[in-house]
């Protein structure tokens, strides 16, 4: 068995009357390391591969995989680590209940500006003043302005808007998606925030889900709890993205986050091999 496993090297302390591993030692080593950006270098991982068979194959040693999870900052070996498929699909619904609700349930909004289209100046000039926001001018490697192309905003909102409905029952289910229907339409929707005594706030809405005439004989569905309840009176609590610049942003489900982290990871930086025995042994000599 190797000498160099990860956490071999790290003090036992006592936790709560447990003996448990005092993984904060590695704070201010890791920090050393990670400054020098001489040690690594890319790597993308194949589907099924995991930390100890890189470990194997490239360090000649399973017990090497803490090296790769040191480089890379990751503490839960198996849900940061690039997941394939199956195990994905295995992930999301142990997390999410199905991958139906994942790709339904929004998580938060960002700004779209990746694939938007130019557009002329003329165009840009018409446009309302709070949407020249998003906009930069393009000048094409000529002096003056040719079109305006969208500027890179990485921004994320937590929801869209936050609306509130006095119910005459409550008992949805957190982060459900509910339908909110005036006079048997359907022409709203969004997903539980929150709910006490007969407030049910509702956020991530879309469609009309506040009306500015009379209820009358309006209600909310809960999608999972089924319960329905109606609502006597409806308001927007705050409007986080304008109305009018809603087109500028667009809504991520849980199921996409999880897609975009799980496609990031498979990407590590690995620590050249001429440096690891020297890491392993000074991370021993710091631990001591």
């Amino acid at each position: 068995m190797s000498q160099d496993r990860y956490f071999n090297n790290f003090p036992v302390i006592n936790y709560n009357n447990t003996a448990a591993v005092d993984i904060t030692k590695r704070i201010v080593f890791l920090n050393n390391i990670l400054k020098n950006p001489y040690l690594f270098y890319p790597y993308e991982i194949s589907s099924y591969e995991r930390a100890e068979q890189f470990g194997y194959r490239y360090y000649d040693d399973q017990y090497k995989d803490w090296v790769v999870y040191l480089g890379n900052q990751i503490v839960d070996p198996y849900y940061e680590w690039y997941l394939d498929y199956d195990t994905f699909k295995q992930f999301i619904q142990k997390k999410y209940g199905t991958v139906e609700l994942a790709q339904t349930k929004i998580k938060h909004f960002e700004c779209n500006w990746e694939n938007a289209d130019e557009i002329t100046v003329s165009r840009y000039e018409s446009l309302e003043l709070n949407l020249k926001k998003y906009w930069e001018p393009d000048y094409q490697n000529s002096k003056r302005i040719i079109a305006y192309k969208r500027k890179q905003i990485s921004e994320i909102k937590n929801t869209n808007s936050v609306k509130a409905y006095v119910v005459e029952k409550t008992g949805f289910k957190h982060d459900e998606i509910c339908d909110i229907v005036f006079n048997n339409n359907t022409i709203g929707s969004g997903q539980v925030m929150n709910q006490s005594d007969n407030n049910l706030y509702i956020r991530h809405v879309t469609g009309t889900t506040v009306s500015t005439i009379d209820v009358g004989v309006s209600y909310i569905l809960g999608k999972e709890s089924k319960i329905k309840s109606n609502f006597t009176q409806c308001k927007t609590i705050i409007d986080i993205i304008d109305p009018i610049e809603a087109s500028y942003w667009m809504p991520i489900s849980y199921y996409q986050y999880e897609e975009d982290k799980n496609a990031y990871n498979k990407t590590i930086k690995v620590l050249d091999k001429k440096y690891a025995k020297q890491i392993a042994d000074n991370l021993t000599d710091v631990l001591k």
